[in-house]
């Protein structure tokens, strides 16, 4: 039977961000066997080939994280791409898996490891909190062509909201990919992203509606019959007395009842101007024809 002290691990996971890898191991005696022996036992958990850490639960972002730094100290002539990069410059994600975390090297073509996934090294390098990075435009596109444009419009509307990157350096970025496989994925989502939005769930939103031939405003405002604006609305239908707001906001829970119940009286004050509210929730972005046949509902209610 294999048997490891204990205080070795413990000493390993006092390395940065608790990670060790497989060479440092090695070095302070602790065998293959043991590693592994550890790992079923429960001592320490395997991130990615030849690299560990303390047994989780992570949150999806923790575990992002994780796998990035993994792979930088397993790697160091690597940078971190795609939605890692865009996950390390800070901007929020929407439902992007946490591995394989993508990561460029100065090799000709993709690879791929447990957890990883490595594309040749083509741009620029800029240093994050998490380590070195592509630059944030470059890592939006990537992002948009790896998992899709609901994804990519969301991230690239928090990064234009955030004032975190700038539409010239996106514009930049996509012409350096125009006519790459999946490229399509980010020229739409450049044409559909708006800084007005404000959460994740309302850029989606407008994506899904979007997708289905509506023409969609962001951040509506809403006056009184003197032309006093009183609210400001998510999302409305162009042309049309039809909005939508978001419902997945922290307001509530941070407001406790008096926020709900403010809540309630300002869309009773927008219903009886005329407009019919829809209220899109976390659930709904799942199911987009929900969406979508809300909407077309609520068209033939104003109509």
């Amino acid at each position: 039977m294999i048997t490891v002290d204990r205080n070795i691990f413990t000493s390993l996971l006092a390395m940065p961000d608790r990670i060790f890898v497989r060479q440092e191991a090695l070095r302070v005696g602790v065998r293959d066997e043991a590693l592994i022996a550890g790992v079923r036992r429960g001592s320490i958990a395997r991130l990615c080939r030849g690299a560990y850490t303390a047994p989780g639960p992570w949150t999806t972002e923790q575990h992002r994280r994780l796998l990035a730094r993994a792979g930088l100290r397993l790697y160091p002539d690597a940078a971190l791409m795609g939605g890692t990069a865009v996950a390390a410059h800070g901007i929020p994600l929407f439902e992007v898996p946490s591995a394989p975390a993508d990561l460029a090297r100065p090799i000709a073509r993709e690879a791929k490891a447990k957890g990883l996934r490595f594309r040749p090294l083509r741009h620029a390098i800029v240093t994050t909190q998490w380590g070195p990075a592509t630059d944030l435009a470059t890592s939006l596109v990537q992002l948009t062509m790896d998992h899709g444009v609901l994804p990519g419009v969301a991230s690239i509307d928090a990064a234009l909201h955030s004032r975190a990157v700038e539409r010239d350096a996106l514009e930049s970025a996509f012409d350096r990919v125009e006519g790459w496989p999946a490229s399509h994925r980010a020229r739409c989502a450049l044409a559909w992203c708006d800084p007005r939005a404000e959460s994740l769930g309302e850029s989606v939103t407008r994506a899904i509606l979007l997708a289905a031939g509506y023409h969609v405003e962001s951040q509506v405002p809403i006056a009184d019959r003197d032309g006093v604006v009183f609210a400001r609305v998510d999302l409305g239908i162009e042309g049309t007395h039809v909005l939508i707001e978001f419902d997945g906001k922290v307001k509530y829970t941070d407001g406790g009842p008096d926020a709900l119940f403010r809540e309630k009286k300002r869309e009773d004050r927008i219903r009886s101007s005329g407009y019919v509210v829809i209220r899109v929730t976390w659930a709904d972005l799942f199911h987009p024809e929900r969406i979508v046949e809300a909407v077309r509902d609520a068209l033939a209610q104003a109509a």
